[in-house]
């Protein structure tokens, strides 16, 4: 069956690309949260059971996942224990609409690799991009493409340093992406698993400067070296710490 509904004018001269990973049981996960599980809980059958062969029969599904578990955003709370750090469902929509660039960092291989601010400028200006006040800036590092789910997702990826998420705070920027699991490299992880000091320096500065950012992306090579108009938008959680998004870039038809 070919499901074609009809395609909205606003679309003209448009692609939409998505870039959220798929939902399933199983899925890798950020080691603590909660594991992802979906399920049946209602089905054609049982329903045609209850109702007749001529009732319109439903289905449903039961999902169960970490607010940090698929592609998702971060809320400030997440990261600031300040009893005035906003929820979810408390943040802006802007900053989860927004103009958007994409950079090549496809060299951040392992977990030693780091992009820093002299690094990010180098590669916004080869491909001419600027970064505008307001916008998401995502990071294509490749780590999904090479990775997901195998033994390296959660372990082998890059990430910021301090004085590249600096650089795009002060710049306005709203939202750091990645398609890894942390803009942050795993090596943060790692020093927190074996109970030594961590720094997670992108997040820090993210809690600094009310910044979000939002992990598990895919499909970046889509859009790396492009501006356009990303689209993330959370669910109104009550007092969640972050939120499954199903990611979109809005970018000009070739």
């Amino acid at each position: 069956m070919t499901f074609d509904p009809p395609r909205s004018h606003v679309l003209d001269g448009k692609e939409l690309v998505d870039l959220s990973t798929p939902i399933y049981e199983g899925m890798p996960v950020y080691p603590g949260h909660q594991r992802t599980a979906v399920f049946e809980f209602k089905t054609h059958e049982e329903t045609r059971r209850r109702f007749g062969e001529d009732a319109l029969t439903t289905a449903t599904m039961g999902v169960l996942l970490s607010d940090h578990g698929p592609t998702h955003t971060d809320a400030i709370c997440h990261f600031d224990p300040s009893d005035d750090a906003p929820d979810v469902s408390e943040m802006p929509l802007s900053m989860f609409f927004t103009g958007a660039v994409c950079v090549d960092a496809t060299d951040l291989r392992t977990s030693e690799d780091y992009l820093d601010a002299d690094g990010l400028k180098a590669r916004l200006d080869a491909d001419g991009l600027d970064v505008r006040s307001g916008d998401t800036v995502l990071i294509h590092t490749g780590h999904w493409n090479r990775h997901w789910a195998d033994d390296e997702w959660l372990t082998g990826y890059g990430g910021l340093t301090r004085d590249a998420a600096e650089w795009l705070a002060d710049r306005g920027v709203v939202n750091i992406g990645a398609d890894a699991p942390s803009i942050d490299s795993g090596a943060e992880m790692g020093r927190r698993t074996r109970g030594e000091p961590d720094h997670y320096p992108a997040h820090r500065v993210c809690k600094e400067r009310g910044i979000t950012n939002t992990e598990n992306l895919t499909n970046l090579d889509a859009v790396v070296g492009r501006r356009f108009t990303y689209v993330g938008l959370p669910l109104a959680i009550e007092g969640g710490t972050g939120s499954p998004v199903r990611a979109v870039a809005l970018v000009d038809a070739d």
